[in-house]
This record gives C-alpha cells, sequence and structure tokens, in this order.
C-alpha cells in the first residue's frame, strides 16, 4: 500500500513540475507575442491597444501628458518619497501619475471642461 502512495506522490511531483515548466514557457511566449503586437504598431503608426480599446479609431482628439519628474514632485509633496523611490519605482510612479490624474480632473473642473481622464501605460 505504502508503494502504491509513493508513485502516486512521485506522480503527482512530476506532473506539478510539467505545469510548472509549462506555465514558464506560456508566459515567455505571451510577452514575445506582446512585443511583437507592440512593435508592428509602433511600425504601422498606430495606437498601443489598450488606447484603441479606450478611445476607438475614429477621430477624437486626445491630450497626451507624460510627467518627466515623478520622483522629483513626489519629494516635494512627502519626506519618504525619496526611500519609496529606491524601493519600489513604480509603485511611487504609478501614484504620482494618479495625483497628477485627480489634480488635472479637479482643474478642467474649475474651468467648466468636460473631461474623461484615464491612465494608461505606453511603452
Amino acid at each position: 500500500m505504502t508503494i502504491i502512495g509513493v508513485v502516486a506522490f512521485l506522480i503527482g511531483l512530476a506532473l506539478v513540475g510539467y505545469a510548472i515548466v509549462e506555465l514558464r514557457r506560456l508566459r515567455r511566449s505571451s510577452r514575445h507575442l506582446e512585443d511583437e503586437v507592440r512593435e508592428a504598431a509602433v511600425r504601422a503608426g498606430t495606437l498601443p491597444p489598450d488606447l484603441v480599446d479606450a478611445l476607438g479609431t475614429g477621430g477624437r482628439r486626445v491630450v497626451a501628458i507624460e510627467i518627466l519628474n515623478p520622483f522629483e514632485l513626489a519629494g516635494r509633496e512627502t519626506w519618504f518619497a525619496r526611500p519609496l523611490s529606491a524601493v519600489t519605482p513604480d509603485l511611487l510612479r504609478s501614484l504620482v501619475y494618479q495625483r497628477a490624474a485627480t489634480m488635472f480632473r479637479e482643474r478642467a473642473e474649475e474651468y467648466g471642461v468636460q473631461t474623461d481622464v484615464r491612465l494608461h501605460r505606453a511603452e
């Protein structure tokens, strides 16, 4: 009876190992395909897929804002931004962009401008 248990355990362990290897291969393949799609979009001069989903392909006009100094801005807001930028720069950058979107939305409302402010990642 213990032999059957050991064999079943080893088969299960082998299947888990195979699943992990296969999952890594699929992730690598997925990243490769995403890179190819982005490169093809750049060559064709189109918007990234997430922006096409949000904006469509019609004649809408869009204002894009890229913040060039997110860590400096965060440092002005709070003292712990500099240590945080060393540990989690993507998180800090995300927080700065969220704050900027909120500020833009609030200022636009003050001037009576109707906006749809969204954050998108561009590579």
